[in-house]
C-alpha cells in the first residue's frame, strides 16, 4: 500500500471525523425541517439511545486496540470480541423496544435507528486496526464515505417519502453496504489472513476493557439522563428543543479530537518509553486548546447560537439563551473528561476511572431528575454540567497521582 503523509493522515481523520460527528446534527435538522417538530424528538431520542447502546457494542475496545503497539492480541481476538459485543447490543436494542412499549411501525423505526449505530460499532474494530498500524487517514476516509452517502440517502427517502422508518432503513443498510466493500477490502493490507472467530485471549481483551466500558457507558448515560427526564416529565417537542441546544456542545468535544486522536499512539509510546515530560507537555496543550475552544464557543453561543439554531431548524428558541451557555460549558467539561479518560487509558490505570463515573452517576441519578421536573430545560442544562464537572474535578486528581508516580519511579531508576 501506498504511504501518505502525517499532514494527509490528519487532514483525513479531521475530515472523516467532523462528517461523522455532524452526521447526528443534520439528521435531526433534516427530521425536523420535513417531518416537524415531534418527529424530530422521537428521532432524537431514539438517536440518542443508540450513542448509549453503542458503548454495549464497542465495548471499549478501540483505545485498548489503537494503543496496541506491542500487538498484545490479534485482529480476529479484538474481531471476535467485538460481534460478541453486538450481539449482546441487539439483545439490548429490543429489549429497549420492549420495556419502552413501542409496537408496529414505531417499534421497527426504533429498531433501525438503532441498528445503524450497530453497524458503526462493527466498523469501528477495522478502524481500530488502521489505526494501530499507523493509518488513521484509511478509517478517516472510510467515516467520511459511510456517514456522508448514509446521510445523503436518509434525506432523499425521508425527503419522497415522509416516511421515517423507510428513511432510517435506508440510513442502516447504505452504512453496512459501504462497510462491508471498504473496510474489508482495507484490512487485507494489514492483515492478509481472513477473518475469522478466534476465541484464544478474549478474556484478557475483556480484562483490559471492562472498566473501560462501564466508565463509556456512564458517560452517556450523563449524556441522556435530562432527555430520559424529560421524556417522562414533557413532550417530544421540549425533548426535540433540548436535543438541538445539546447538539453544538459536541463540536467542542469534536475539534479537541481532530488533534488528540491521532496522537494516542504518541502519547503510548512516550508512556511506554517513559518520556513523562513530553507525555505531558502534549497532555498540557490539550487542556490549553480545550479551554480556549470552550470560552470562544460559550461567547458565539450567547451572542449567535440562538439565532442560528432557530433558523437552522425551524424551532423558536429564544427563551433559552442561558440554557444554551450552561451546555456549551457542559461541552467544554465533556471534552475535558474524553481527554482525560484516554490519558488514564495509555497509562493503564483505567480502573480508577470508575470513580470519576461513579461520583457523577451518583449526582445524575439522585438530584438530576429533580432538577428537571423542577426547573424544567434550565435543570437539565444545570444536571448535565454539574454531572460532568464533579467527573473532571475526579478524573483530574487520578491523572496527576498517576502521572506523579511514574515519574518518582522513573527518577529512582
Amino acid at each position: 500500500m501506498k504511504e501518505t503523509t502525517a499532514k494527509k493522515k490528519f487532514m483525513w481523520n479531521m475530515a472523516g471525523s467532523l462528517c461523522n460527528s455532524l452526521s447526528s446534527m443534520l439528521l435531526l435538522i433534516i427530521v425536523n425541517r420535513i417531518s416537524g417538530e415531534s418527529r424530530g424528538g422521537f428521532f432524537a431520542l431514539a438517536y440518542s439511545t443508540a450513542q448509549l447502546l453503542f458503548s454495549v457494542g464497542g465495548f471499549e475496545i478501540r483505545p485498548v486496540q489503537s494503543t496496541d503497539i506491542k500487538n498484545k492480541f490479534t485482529f480476529n481476538q479484538y474481531f471476535t470480541s467485538r460481534m460478541l459485543n453486538c450481539i449482546i447490543m441487539l439483545i439490548c436494542m429490543i429489549g429497549y423496544i420492549v420495556v419502552n412499549g413501542y409496537t408496529g411501525v414505531e417499534a421497527l423505526t426504533v429498531f433501525w435507528i438503532l441498528g445503524y449505530r450497530m453497524v458503526e460499532a462493527v466498523a469501528d474494530v477495522y478502524s481500530g486496526l488502521f489505526q494501530q498500524r499507523e493509518r488513521i487517514d484509511i478509517s478517516g476516509k472510510e467515516m467520511l464515505m459511510r456517514s456522508g452517502i448514509s446521510t445523503i440517502t436518509f434525506t432523499i427517502i425521508l425527503w419522497l417519502t415522509d416516511n421515517l422508518l423507510y428513511a432510517a432503513m435506508t440510513l442502516t443498510l447504505t452504512s453496512l453496504v459501504i462497510m462491508l466493500f471498504y473496510d474489508l477490502h482495507m484490512k487485507k493490507y494489514f492483515e492478509p489472513t481472513p477473518v475469522h472467530l478466534e476465541w484464544r485471549g478474549i478474556l484478557g481483551i475483556y480484562n483490559a476493557c471492562w472498566p473501560l466500558f462501564v466508565s463509556s457507558f456512564i458517560m452517556n448515560y450523563l449524556n441522556n439522563a435530562p432527555k430520559y427526564a424529560i421524556n417522562t416529565y414533557y413532550d417530544e417537542t421540549v425533548q426535540n428543543s433540548y436535543n438541538i441546544l445539546f447538539m453544538p456542545a459536541f463540536v467542542i468535544n469534536l475539534l479537541s479530537l481532530f488533534v488528540f486522536r491521532p496522537l494516542l499512539t504518541d502519547l503510548a509510546k512516550d508512556w511506554e518509553g517513559e518520556n513523562i515530560k513530553e507525555f505531558t507537555d502534549i497532555v498540557k496543550k490539550m487542556m490549553i486548546l480545550i479551554g480556549a475552544l470552550t470560552i470562544a464557543a460559550c461567547v458565539g453561543a450567547y451572542l449567535l447560537g440562538i439565532p442560528i439554531l432557530s433558523l437552522v431548524y425551524g424551532v423558536d428558541l429564544r427563551a433559552y439563551r442561558m440554557e444554551l451557555v450552561i451546555i456549551m460549558i457542559c461541552g467544554g467539561l465533556n471534552a475535558y473528561v474524553y481527554c482525560l479518560y484516554y490519558v488514564v487509558t495509555v497509562t493503564g490505570k483505567q480502573i480508577f476511572l470508575l470513580l470519576g463515573y461513579g461520583a457523577g452517576l451518583i449526582f445524575a441519578v439522585f438530584l438530576g431528575s429533580g432538577f428537571v421536573k423542577s426547573l424544567g430545560m434550565l435543570g437539565a442544562a444545570l444536571s448535565c454540567t454539574l454531572s460532568f464537572g464533579v467527573v473532571f474535578i475526579v478524573f483530574l486528581i487520578i491523572t496527576s497521582c498517576v502521572v506523579k508516580d511514574r515519574k518518582k519511579k522513573t527518577e529512582v531508576r
